[in-house]
Parts: structure tokens; sequence; C-alpha cells
């Protein structure tokens, strides 16, 4: 999608056969991987354990642990487990020169030892070395969980019923907020949608969760239509994009993806602007938008675009997102990434930190042999 692994004239290393799961500690809830293992073999392993990950991003049923780290995946149920970043307790990478970072020499929770280093390969789309193993965090599969979907007056009230919802920390496992045009195509409802999904290991404190939830979701104009629209998103969550391809191929039209984030406080106008602004791109023509990973300080908006099939049409497109994104204090890319597609602009958001970060890719990298020609440069 962004063009992270092409490379020209290279050697491609595979790791997928890397992939054994090396330890599981029920009692310290952690499991220690090698970086080819396979997402759902490594689900299935820890639900066999009463266990799981709970890092579910659409690409699930395909993606390899490894590529989860290089590239900050996040997942359909970050809301309350966080990101891959915050699951990582410790990795392990082979650096260009051939060299091994190693573990620490012992796992533990936390640690003031050093400026934490490692978290630099996270994100780094291969550009600092090779990832070989992690060790992450687990967590019990929720024996108790609630789901419901409820419609707003517009798309704002809905981001400020859930920016009300998280600060009180009543946060769901999954929340969803389609705008009118995105649930019009997802599921033939043409209201501003939130769908909403709690999970705890406490009935209690999943009662309680809900019932603030809902007291916020009727303070700010939404009303409950059923679990519905829950269940077509869970059914049809991993086909989303064979389900546009349907809609889009026979009416000769590509479509694209833009993901962002943005404070609280800008995301209304994020929202607005770039729908605005992305619909006068001439053969632009459907600009449709959900928020779907939520914090206490913003959430991130994935906008999906159809558009004619024409290469200038979609260059044109993604330099006004970039810019629009820029101008109303987002960023470029909540979790697809950089690659070679928003190389261009990384700069821009990063400034000055984007010379640091070729320092260091220089230092560990002077040959500029690990994933060589991307936005780090040598």
């Amino acid at each position: 999608m962004i063009g992270g692994t092409i490379c020209e004239g290279c050697l491609v290393i595979d790791v997928k056969k890397m992939n054994r799961i090396l330890s599981f500690s029920e009692e310290d809830s952690l499991v220690f991987v090698e970086s080819g293992v396979m997402l759902k073999k490594l689900e299935e392993f820890l639900n066999s354990r009463g266990f799981t990950l709970r890092h579910i991003p659409q690409s699930f049923p395909e993606a390899a642990i490894g590529g989860l780290i290089a590239t900050m995946s996040t997942g359909q149920f970050s809301t309350k487990y966080g990101g891959i970043e915050e699951l990582i307790v410790d990795l392990e990478a082979v650096a260009p020169d051939g060299g091994i970072i190693p573990l620490r020499r012992n796992i533990v929770p936390r640690a003031a030892t050093e400026p934490d280093f490692k978290r630099l390969f996270i994100g780094s789309e291969g550009q600092l070395g090779i990832i070989t193993k992690a060790v992450l965090k687990a967590f019990p599969i929720p024996q108790h969980q609630w789901k419901n979907s409820y419609f707003f007056p517009d798309f704002e009230s809905g981001l400020r019923a859930m920016r009300e919802i998280m600060l009180t920390e009543a946060t769901p496992a999954v929340a969803r907020l389609y705008d009118k045009e995105d649930s019009t195509v997802r599921f033939h409802d043409a209201r501003d949608i939130l769908l909403l999904i709690y999970e705890e290991n406490s009935e209690g404190i999943l009662k309680a969760k809900v019932a603030e939830a809902e007291r916020i979701i009727t303070k700010h104009g939404g009303l409950s239509i059923g679990t519905d629209p829950v269940e077509k998103w869970l059914e049809k969550r991993f086909d989303v994009i064979s389900e546009l391809k349907k809609l889009v191929v026979p009416l000769n039209l590509w479509f694209d993806t833009i993901e962002t984030s943005a404070t609280w406080s800008n995301l209304p106008r994020v929202y607005r602007v770039f729908k605005e602004r992305l619909k006068k791109v001439k053969g632009v023509y459907a600009v449709l938008a959900h928020a779907s990973h939520f914090y206490t300080t913003g959430a991130c908006i994935y906008f999906t675009l159809t558009y004619e099939a024409d290469e200038q049409t979609y260059w044109h497109m993604w330099e006004e997102a970039m810019r629009t994104l820029l101008e109303t204090g987002a960023t470029i890319s909540h979790h697809h990434g950089i690659g070679l597609l928003r190389a261009k602009w990384v700069g821009e958001e990063l400034r000055a930190g984007l010379d640091y970060l070729r320092k260091i890719k220089k230092c560990l990298d002077p040959w500029g042999l690990s994933n060589p020609g991307k936005w780090m440069g040598v």
C-alpha cells in the first residue's frame, strides 16, 4: 500500500521459518516468540491456554509479529489494549553490521537502566535492522462482553461523546464512529453511527462502564439502534477491501485509504476540512470517514476515497490529503506508515527530528544495507 518493502537490486530476507513460540508464562502474562511467527498462530496458541494478545489488525490472517513491530501496527481492539508498541516488553534485533542487539539479561515489566534504544525499531520499517525475537504482553480472555450501536445527530456529537467516555475511563475495547457516507456503504443506513464493544473479566466492572457510557451517549444526543451494525462489522471486518472492490471496480473507479490522528480540539476541523478539500479534487467521487482508535487525548480518523481510475488523479489526491492533514494539525499517518508513498512529506512533520533519525541510521547502517532508499536515507 505504501511501498515500504519495494526494493530494486536487493536481497530480501524472509524470517518466516523463525516461527517458534519459545515460551509462555501464564503467571507473568508474557509470551516470548520469534519474529516470523504468524499472528493468527500465536493468537490460537494463547487462546488454547485461556489468553489473548488482543492485537487484531485487519491484516490478522496474514500478519507476522516482526512485521507488526516494524510497521508500528495497531488493531481493532486498540482503544482498550493499545497498539503493538504498548504490548512489547523487549525485543532482539540484528543490526546491519551483523551484530546482535540482545534482549535484556532479565525480562522485567520496566527498567530505567538505559534510554530504550530498541524502541527505535518499532515503526522503523526495516531501515535499522531485522527484528528477530520479541517478548509480548498477553491478557486473560475476557469472560464478559457487551455490544451495541447508536446513531447521533452528527459526527461531531459522536466525537464529543467518545471524548467524555475516554476521559471518564469508561474505556471500551472497540469503538468505531462512522459518518453518514461511510455508514451508507457499510450498513445501508445513512446516519452517523457509533459501534461499541465492551469486554471485561469482572461483570461488575463491565456493567459500570456500560452504564456510564450510555449516560454520556444520551447526554450527547445518541440513541440506541441495537446490535445489528456491530454484528455486520464483526462478520465483514476482514473483508473490507474485497467488499469495496465489488462496489467500485464495476464503475471503473479506484479506492484508497488515508488514516490520520489528531487531538480532540483539532479533530472536528480535520474531519470537516479534509472532506471539503478532497471532494474538490478533480476525479474524486466520494470521501467516507470513520474514527476507529480512541485515546484520552484524541483519536484516529480513517478516510476512504473513491476516485476515477487515473494515476494523475491519484497523485493529486495524495498531495491535497497530506497538505490538508499537516495544515489542520494532524499526522500524515496513524498506523499505515511512511514507505515510499509518504516519504515526500515526512520531513514536514518531523522537521529536524528526521535529521537526527538519519544520523542514527548512518551510525547503525553506514553502508545503507537495511531497506535502502527509504525515508531515513543513508
